[in-house]
């Protein structure tokens, strides 16, 4: 056991604040923007169906990797620890400085952007659409900076009332539409079957890469499990409750859509929720639609957030070379400086991003194969901790090792690969190398890969190896 498992004082949450997170930061903005791209990609209902249940089965696989993980490895810092422990201070000082400047707000920073697309739907702050999102997200991101910094009691309780909001209007939703088709509600012509078309590879695969981008964000509780009670039975819960929650609400949510519009009215909509509303409980659904994706986008900003500067907290503890970031407030219990310095970089995404019509697709190019890489590295760790035996052997162990270790380094893998193809098609069909913008974000990405190596080298030379 790490010797920071001992430390009791900050394990304050329970699995359902575990969950809460889990769920929180999952059903953001993906599930409506990704739902109509990946019904135009299957040819009928069990098909579009059956990739949501299967990317479930994918996350699941990858969170019961994570549990043993987190059991076996307690130290601050999730998957910067496991790092640590498995491959050494050098790849994990890479992973924090690749995860500071581009993971973490290019995964914040579309959930702000989204929340002031809607939220200027609403109430609108300028005449400018996009002027009026980025004033709303930057708004939006320094009132959850300010409730995390209010402290952990008040940080958790924010995002568990988030995601109890959202569950709850989710499942209104889902029973509003259900409850109008078996009533008798006319449906659109698209609501009528499409045929029995041969599913294609390519479709069944982008289908599946963005189902499992949707499904985000699960492995974002190893950020926490230093601070849950009882780890080794609320991790596990917290999971298991979180993703399963997610799981069938992203199934129902699918089901309703496609008996409210039908699955080729599903592909042909740019806004199926709304649309869905607009057929089962009128035309004045719109406002009521862009409330409740305001109030997803924001849980999924505040669970970020929320999770994201312990990350730095745990480099500034182990690295002397950052030790001003591994101070923690004991009154707030929670790593303010971070947590501060963290927000100005989103800041600093939501605007230049913000301020783009492609910003949000842009910013999704821009982080996944990072993200996916270093999933699958999480995931080769599992093997290194066995092997060596590192941390509690007495810790949660994953089943039928080593076959799910290994479908989630290859899943992961397939994501690194399918990402880097869909970027290079974006270039091509798009001439991004043309757009100042993508070419100034291709040299920032470079420049904070290369200048990971240099901050690992320094850092080892200023700091010396840590005590393992």
């Amino acid at each position: 056991m790490s010797e920071n498992s001992q430390d009791t004082s900050k394990r304050t949450l329970n699995a359902i604040d575990a969950a809460s997170i889990i769920v929180g930061i999952i059903i953001g903005a993906g599930i409506y923007r990704t739902t109509p791209i990946i019904a135009a990609q299957t040819t009928n209902v069990t098909w579009l169906i059956g990739v949501w249940i299967l990317g479930g089965v994918l996350a699941l696989i990858g969170a019961l990797c994570y549990v043993e993980l987190a059991t076996s490895i307690t130290d601050d810092g999730g998957e910067y620890a496991y790092l640590r422990r498995a491959m050494g201070d050098s790849t994990a000082t890479v992973y924090a400085w690749i995860e500071f400047w581009i993971i973490r707000p290019g995964s914040t920073g579309p959930m702000a952007i989204l929340f002031g697309e809607y939220a200027h739907r609403i109430y609108p702050l300028a005449n400018n659409e996009l002027i009026s999102g980025v004033i709303y997200a930057v708004l939006a991101t320094i009132v959850m900076l300010g409730v995390n910094l209010r402290g952990l009691k008040t940080g958790k309780g924010t995002q568990n009332a988030l995601t109890i909001v959202k569950v709850v209007a989710l499942l209104v939703l889902i029973a509003i539409s259900f409850g109008a088709v078996w009533s008798g509600v006319e449906l659109p012509v698209a609501a009528q079957p499409t045929g029995t078309a041969t599913q294609s590879m390519d479709g069944f695969l982008l289908a599946m890469v963005l189902v499992m981008f949707t499904y985000g964000g699960w492995n974002d509780v190893s950020f926490v499990a230093s601070e849950v009670k009882s780890p080794e039975k609320n991790i596990l819960r917290g999971l298991l409750i979180g993703i399963f929650t997610v799981v069938l609400i992203y199934i129902l949510i699918n089901i309703a859509m496609v008996m409210t519009l039908g699955q080729s009215g599903l592909m042909d909509s740019t806004t199926p929720a709304t649309d869905m509303l607009r057929i089962t409980a009128g035309e004045h659904a719109e406002k009521l639609m862009a409330v409740l994706i305001c109030i997803s986008a924001l849980g999924a900003v505040n669970a970020m957030m929320f999770t994201s500067a312990r990350i730095y907290h745990a480099l500034g503890k182990q690295v002397s070379a950052f030790r001003w970031l591994g101070q923690w407030n004991e009154r707030l219990h929670v790593p303010a400086r971070s947590l501060l310095l963290q927000t100005v970089v989103i800041l600093a995404m939501v605007v230049g991003f913000g301020l783009r019509k492609d910003g949000f697709e842009l910013l999704v190019l821009f982080v996944s194969p990072f993200m996916w890489t270093f999933l699958a590295m999480i995931g080769m760790t599992v093997f290194v901790f066995r092997s060596k035996g590192l941390g509690d052997e007495k810790a949660w162990k994953s089943p039928l090792y080593p076959v799910l270790p290994l479908v989630f380094i290859c899943s992961s893998l397939f994501m690194v690969y399918r990402s880097v193809s869909y970027l290079d098609y974006r270039m091509e069909s798009e001439d991004l190398l043309g757009n100042p913008f993508f070419v100034f974000l291709i040299s920032f990405t470079a420049l904070v890969a290369v200048t990971s190596v240099g901050v690992a080298i320094w850092s080892r030379k200023t700091s010396g190896r840590s005590e393992k």
